[in-house]
């Protein structure tokens, strides 16, 4: 079993990275890639060889990259990469965390000001250092029953993943709100993780709106991605065959993972998801051993 999209305390997650290992190492995760949004900090971290050795199995460099594609908010994962070659892309083309929070609170507190949603900033408070400033504006917006003629699905008032995916990163809502400002381009995205040695993949395509599903071919023929995530927490049976179809058309790699947070995010349990995820360890084997050479031998640890 392998999950290689995971979180920590370094983007959004709650977990640490040591107890992000300690609990790779319990459920006997073969294969783990820590995936902060716009951070490798983890990777730091884990050059202290104590914290290293918690963990018998792989650990795979990653990182998953905040972009737009047709103003819609998406990301891309990349693995594999030279640490040091993608900090400096960072530090040159993406918003700190905190940075990106503040900057995102401002432009959505603009927005729905500017068409009526009602209100109270002193209600809204949050950690922009590691906190999202999402739930709690969806908090604060849906105690006003006035506010819900703004929303175009109706589940978005109380799931805080709908209300992100289908409002506010959606251009067909009201609710929207325009971020490329906040993000590097999808070109420049993928063009970050290949100079640094890495391979691409779309993350989680059916997590988007259904304007992004519609739109994958169209994404695959005219962006230099290398796969596809075919295997993640929501999706259903139908989903994950149908992308690993376009894959196996498009000669496309795969990869797959929980999508853990920690306590931040329900049903997204390390390496099983809502309990039936389970990856194979074979989807990946064909492109993860060009990093990871003796990929095969579980036991064997690397630096």
């Amino acid at each position: 079993m392998i999950d290689i999209h995971t979180h920590t305390i370094y983007s959004d997650g709650s977990s640490s990275v040591e107890n992000l290992l300690n609990e790779a190492q319990k459920i006997g995760l073969k294969l783990l890639s820590i995936t902060d949004h716009n951070s490798i900090q983890a990777y730091f971290e884990l050059e202290n060889a104590i914290l290293r050795n918690k963990f018998d199995g792989k650990i795979l460099t990653g990182i998953e990259i905040t972009t737009t594609y047709k103003g819609e908010t998406i990301e891309v994962l990349g693995y594999g990469f030279n640490v040091e070659v993608m900090q400096q892309f960072l530090n040159d083309n993406v918003l700190t965390f905190e940075e990106k929070q503040l900057k995102e609170y401002d432009l959505i507190k603009k927005q729905y000001k500017k068409i009526g949603v009602i209100f109270n900033e002193n209600n809204i408070k949050f950690n922009p250092k590691v906190e999202s400033c999402r739930p709690f504006i969806a908090n604060e917006i849906k105690k006003h029953p006035e506010n819900y003629k703004f929303f175009l699905n109706k589940e978005s008032i109380n799931t805080i993943s709908k209300f992100t995916r289908n409002e506010v990163y959606n251009p067909k809502s009201s609710l929207y709100v325009d971020e490329s400002s906040l993000f590097p381009s999808l070109e420049k995205a993928i063009e970050m993780i290949h100079q640094s040695g890495g391979i691409a993949f779309l993350a989680h395509t059916f997590a988007y709106s259904s304007n992004i599903s519609n739109e994958l071919l169209n994404i695959i023929d005219n962006y230099q991605l290398d796969g596809l995530e075919c295997f993640y927490t929501t999706f259903t049976k139908r989903e994950s065959d149908y992308l690993v179809k376009v894959c196996e058309e498009k000669k496309l790699f795969m990869c797959g993972g929980s999508d853990f947070h920690g306590n931040r995010k329900i049903n997204h349990s390390l390496g099983i998801g809502h309990g039936n995820l389970h990856i194979d360890e074979d989807i990946v084997k064909n492109w993860v051993k060009r990093y990871l050479p003796d990929f095969d031998n579980s036991k064997s640890k690397i630096n």
